[in-house]
């Protein structure tokens, strides 16, 4: 893993940038990109959203991680109240822990409408 996590970084630092990086509100745990295989398979907003879910999840315990990600589902276009959302559930599997979990999140249609801009 850490062979991957350096590939990751490397990859950043060729793009000029450095790997995503998410850390929890309510706590100190933050989880890097590079400790996530599979990670280049969503776009911005899905890492983002992914990573934040996974600092929380290093909050309530600190041993989680690293991860990989099996299969990622995303869902057709539903308004929910007065936005538009695209569903999006990522299996992971915490390979520290040998566990499979599902992330399930929104994406709504401005945050894609964002991604594709920058």
């Amino acid at each position: 893993m850490e062979e991957e996590g350096e590939f990751m970084k490397e990859r950043a630092r060729d793009k000029g940038q450095e790997p995503l990086v998410a850390k929890a509100k309510l706590g100190e745990a933050a989880v890097s990109e590079v400790e996530v295989k599979g990670i280049e398979n969503l776009t911005p907003v899905e890492k983002k959203h992914l990573l934040l879910q996974l600092s929380r999840d290093r909050v309530k315990d600190s041993s989680a991680g690293p991860w990989e990600i099996i299969d990622i589902h995303r869902e057709e276009w539903r308004a929910v109240k007065d936005t538009l959302v695209e569903p999006v559930e990522v299996d992971v599997r915490d390979t520290g822990k040998d566990e499979l979990f599902r992330v399930l999140f929104d994406i709504t249609k401005l945050e894609r409408e964002l991604e594709l801009i920058t």
